[in-house]
């Protein structure tokens, strides 16, 4: 499963890598796509074919004091930069890099995220920098690189398990590998399985029905296509709205067991299709913020900050509530990039107090080298003379 597939996907991408890896005409090159979708696998499968100095940096790590040690490279990548810490120093970092990496010609960066810059909480002048360069995706599976993925990784498997994986909703790398694994394990395809169980079932009770009389076949079937003659559009269209709203109360189910707060949800679930589709993507959207956010505040040193009575156990507590509550992601991004920042000064601090401390330490070295010359030179003179003074007077 180490071998680069290249299919309609990620045709783009993979050119746009061939491009800024071996020219610098493509740089900076950012590419972004889902969780699983396979973009880190193959850009760093890509560079193995460059030859110069290069380095991986994780942008949730980037740190201002390795800033020399970022610009001293032929190629940098910097990986999920929706993970950059919003604090000043993080913003100011990276914008040097960018600035250094496109204004010099030889030079190459290359950046990957989970969606398009203009959806990551970045300044405009970073935005403008990552735009000055290619954006390309790496999109969901089509039909074509779906069975191109499946035949390839399911190498050694039937054509009827090939088949039977190809309907089920696979749309990235990490859902194909997945869904293979389950096969070599379990020996069968999960999904279908339960499928043909529920289909026997439904035939089972159908074949029931008919000995007892109480149903004829295809007279049930023909009494809904009578009813969809008399007003098929409106049939239709209801019919529709039911299944895409179960659909919403099954991802609702998900982020409940999760432990997201979903009351946002529950409010709107019966009422207006649209007005129930509207705010579900709002609602995914703050939740996968607040995956994010999660993240970033699995970073922060929690103790020390309450050490230092930055936080107080119980706004620490609070923080941990709302990491759930998707009502909560703005308040969140203000605290946690707040957090950050007094980390930042910390670190600053402390760097500071240890350069202090180096600076005293060498005016004491000299004075003391100074004083043992002067000694000697003394003991030196006195025993010429034949005199002596108390070495405690020194």
């Amino acid at each position: 499963m180490d071998k680069i597939i290249y299919s309609n996907f990620n045709a783009e991408a993979i050119k746009s890598l061939k491009k800024a890896i071996t020219s610098g005409e493509v740089t900076p090159l950012l590419i972004y796509g889902p969780s699983g979708s396979g973009k880190s696998f193959l850009v760093k499968n890509m560079l193995e074919e460059f030859t110069g100095i290069s380095d991986i940096v994780n942008a949730k790590e980037i740190d201002s004091s390795l800033l020399k040690d970022y610009l001293n490279k032929d190629l940098i990548l910097i990986e999920d930069i929706q993970l950059l810490k919003t604090s000043k120093n993080s913003m100011d970092t990276l914008f040097e890099i960018l600035e250094h990496y496109t204004k010099t010609n030889y030079k190459k960066i290359i950046l990957t995220a989970d969606r398009h810059p203009k959806g990551i909480n970045l300044p405009d002048r970073i935005i403008s920098r990552i735009e000055s360069g290619v954006i390309v995706p790496i999109k969901d599976f089509d039909e074509v690189s779906k069975r191109k993925v499946l035949e390839i990784l399911g190498h050694g498997l039937s054509d009827k398990f090939l088949k039977k994986l190809e309907r089920l909703d696979i749309r990235t790398m990490s859902q194909a590998i997945g869904a293979i694994k389950r096969v070599r394990v379990l020996g069968y395809v999960p999904d279908e399985k339960d499928r043909l169980e529920e289909e026997e079932k439904r035939k089972e009770e159908e074949e029931k029905q008919k000995e007892e009389g109480k149903i004829q076949a295809g007279e049930f079937e023909k009494f809904i296509q009578d009813v969809k003659r008399g007003f098929p559009e409106k049939f239709v269209e209801t019919e529709r709205a039911e299944t895409l709203r179960d659909e919403y109360r099954a991802k609702m189910f998900v982020w409940k067991m999760k432990g997201f707060n979903t009351d946002r949800i529950k409010k709107v679930i019966d009422k207006n299709l649209d007005l129930l589709t509207g705010e579900f993507v709002s609602y995914t959207t703050d939740i996968q913020r607040l995956i994010e956010l999660q993240k970033r505040y699995g970073m922060l040193a929690i103790e020390n900050l309450i050490k230092n009575s930055i936080i107080s156990k119980e706004e620490n507590q609070e923080m941990e509530e709302a990491l759930f509550n998707p009502d909560k992601v703005e308040w969140l991004a203000k605290t946690i990039g707040k957090l950050e920042e007094e980390e930042d000064k910390m670190a600053e601090q402390a760097r500071k107090k240890l350069e202090v401390k180096e600076k005293k330490l060498i005016p004491e070295e000299e004075i003391s080298k100074e004083r043992i010359k002067n000694l000697h030179k003394t003991i030196t003179m006195n025993l010429h003379e034949k005199s002596f003074r108390l070495i405690e007077d020194f």
